[in-house]
């Protein structure tokens, strides 16, 4: 089996905090959460339950790639070390051979099993050798030490409830709360932003494992420490050796992620990142390259969105025809967005991009792909990012008095369109820091004025005491270099898109998107693969002796790889949302958002107010679309605390 394989996977497990612990229902627990994984891992896995029942581990496999190759939990070779792992490090063929040389006796072909050797060899001080995407848990029988692990951007999720009488931990926040109604943080955190940032879960009682770290509970308190505090790549400062370097980095990258690997898909949207990975690729494949692009079909988009669209769909076959890949071209139109939107509402948090990424995952996978290679984290390492960027915002923050200018009249022009960008920016610009009311102007959706009027007051008062958007994107704020956010530019726009990219950078890339592409891939049997998420890369990247100088050789790296006449980059066109939302979708929408409240989240009447803005063309698509993909998710957990999905289907049959 290649390294990299069975990469798609789900873990649980319950450690007692009691003296008396009956074994039969510790097992029935275990099997219960395992089920409620089943639409990430159908096929049910090994379970390993302690002499004593202080201990359960179980785990489940997919039906990707090697998923039904190792049947875990691995143990050592005395019994006295296990481990479940969901994915494998990257490097771990070399861990191995290194590995075997000190002495150790491999039970199986999985290159998880490096993590307990290494482990067994070294300690926990170990884990900042690995790397790639994974997360484990592993059991040390003699120091009664239970030791949870997540790879550094978070591909790998891992979720922890820490009770009095036992601590759990899976890869889904179902699999722990099955039937938990929503927290109102996460609601609010949703709303304002998207997605559900994490450590915030849905479950009020849940957290995430921060990525990069590991977490050892023994006893009453759990402990994270990070592996990831120091750069294990730096730039040299002599520009024509630090091309070579990172050309090195990137070209090693993307050869680890499809070492051995055949039919692997790459999605073409027009954009150098996306190209390159296709240019990289195409000499290490022996076959089995396909590339696939998606074609939004509605006459009635403006002529220059539908230009937009050709252009990308003729710069893709072009890119097809000249790396000889097999290319598909997927034409979707409004009936097979919605599947897909009803299909990921089926997830287990909600994210305004599950729909997009499904659909994407479903036609990589339709075509006979078993690898998707992503280029996420592509365009935050360019610090070029996506959105509506507000070059003002930017402008106003830096300066006192057009502050408080700016938010007055925000303000003001809140109180009339309490759904718009007025009301961000009346949030944002009340700080001093002008990076995060720019990232937020430009990524946030609704702001404390909107959300008061589509909550109800008491779900809005607790959802704002748990959760505060400004304050989050502060802290990303906080964790990139100073030199970062003050680009050598004179154009406002450009220091507001780069500025953006910093932020997402120093949350180490663990946004929605990347949440929404592991979890489409696993629930489709597709192993993910993103080279551009390789921390040897943003390390570099973060020492760079410049803001942009490190992302201006990363460019000139990437765009070294393509013919010239197809090195210009195009702008990806957006799926046509809005015009289906107001056309073919329109029925689907109404039904979610105006649909009934059994759980008295929602005030009616402004929901009622958020959708006559939109068809009056006073509130933007995304501001209701955000609203109606979460009462979706939430009708659909709804549906799985009855046994049945929003449209009358059984769960094992959706899945």
């Amino acid at each position: 089996m290649p390294a990299g394989d069975a990469l798609m996977a789900a873990i649980t497990g319950i450690l007692s905090r009691t003296a008396t612990v009956d074994r039969e229902a510790l097992a029935t627990a275990l099997a219960s959460a395992g089920d409620a994984m089943r639409r990430r891992a159908p096929i049910e896995g090994g379970m390993a339950i302690a002499y004593d029942a202080s201990i359960g581990l179980a785990h489940r496999a997919s039906e990707g790639p090697g998923g039904e190759a190792v049947l875990q939990p691995l143990r050592n070779e005395s019994g006295t070390l296990w481990l479940v792992a969901d994915g494998e490090p990257s490097n771990a063929a070399d861990l191995r051979l290194e590995l075997i040389g000190a002495g150790h006796r491999f039970q199986s072909s999985s290159g998880s099993e490096v993590i307990l050797h290494l482990y067994e060899h070294e300690g926990v001080a170990a884990f900042e050798r690995l790397t790639g995407a994974f997360a484990f848990a592993l059991w040390d029988r003699e120091q009664r030490q239970l030791v949870l692990g997540r790879d550094r951007f978070g591909e790998k999720p891992l979720f922890v409830a820490d009770g009095a009488e036992r601590f759990a931990f899976a890869s889904e926040v179902q699999a722990l709360v099955p039937g938990a109604s929503i927290a109102a943080p996460a609601i609010t955190a949703f709303l304002a932003l998207g997605y559900v940032p994490e450590p915030l879960t849905v479950a009020p009682t849940i957290r995430a494992v921060a990525p990069g770290t590991f977490v050892r509970v023994r006893g009453a308190r759990p402990r994270g420490e990070s592996f990831w505090d120091h750069a294990s790549a730096q730039p040299s400062g002599h520009r024509a050796a630090d091309r070579v370097a990172l050309g090195r980095l990137v070209r090693e990258s993307v050869q680890a992620a499809v070492a051995g690997e055949e039919d692997v898909g790459i999605v073409l949207d027009g954009s150098v990142t996306r190209a390159a990975l296709l240019a990289l690729v195409s000499p290490t494949l022996a076959r089995g390259l396909r590339t696939h692009t998606l074609v939004f079909d509605t006459p009635s988009r403006p002529a220059r969105a539908r230009r937009a669209t050709y252009a990308v769909a003729a710069r893709a076959r072009t890119l097809a025809d000249w790396f000889r890949s097999d290319h598909c071209e997927h034409h979707v139109g409004p009936a097979e967005f919605a599947a897909a939107f009803e299909a990921a509402a089926a997830g287990d948090q909600p994210s305004i991009g599950a729909a997009l990424a499904h659909l994407t995952a479903a036609y990589v996978s339709g075509s006979g792909d078993r690898v998707l290679l992503a280029g996420i984290g592509g365009s935050e390492l360019l610090g070029v990012g996506r959105g509506r960027w507000s070059p003002w915002a930017w402008r106003a923050s830096r300066r006192a008095s057009s502050r408080t200018l700016a938010r007055a009249l925000a303000r003001i022009a809140a109180r009339v369109r309490p759904f718009g960008g007025a009301g961000r920016a009346a949030d944002a610009l009340g700080g001093t820091d002008a990076i995060a009311a720019a990232h937020f102007v430009a990524r946030g959706l609704l702001g404390s004025r909107g959300i008061a009027r589509v909550l109800r007051l008491e779900v809005a008062a607790e959802a704002q005491a748990g959760f505060d958007a400004l304050a989050y994107v502060r802290t990303l704020a906080s964790r990139v270099p100073e030199a970062a956010f003050l680009p050598a530019t004179r154009s406002a726009r450009d220091a507001a898109v780069r500025v953006a990219a910093a932020i997402e950078r120093g949350g180490r890339l663990t946004f929605g998107r990347l949440r929404d592409v592991e979890a489409a891939a696993a629930a489709l049997g597709l192993a993910l693969r993103t080279p551009y998420l390789d921390h040897r890369l943003c390390d570099w990247l973060d020492a760079a002796t410049s803001p942009r100088g490190g992302a201006t050789l990363l460019d000139e790296v990437l765009a070294g790889t393509l013919p010239p006449p197809l090195r210009a980059p195009l702008r990806p066109p957006a799926p046509p949302i809005d015009a289906w939302m107001r056309a073919e979708l329109r029925p689907l929408v109404e039904g979610y958002l105006l649909g009934d409240d059994p759980e008295e989240l929602f005030v009616r009447a402004g929901v009622e107010e958020l959708w006559r803005g939109f068809l009056a063309r006073r509130v933007g698509w995304r501001e209701a679309w955000t609203v109606a993909v979460l009462r979706a998710w939430i009708a659909a957990r709804r549906g799985r605390r009855r046994d049945t999905g929003p449209r009358g289907v059984r769960d094992q049959d959706a899945a």
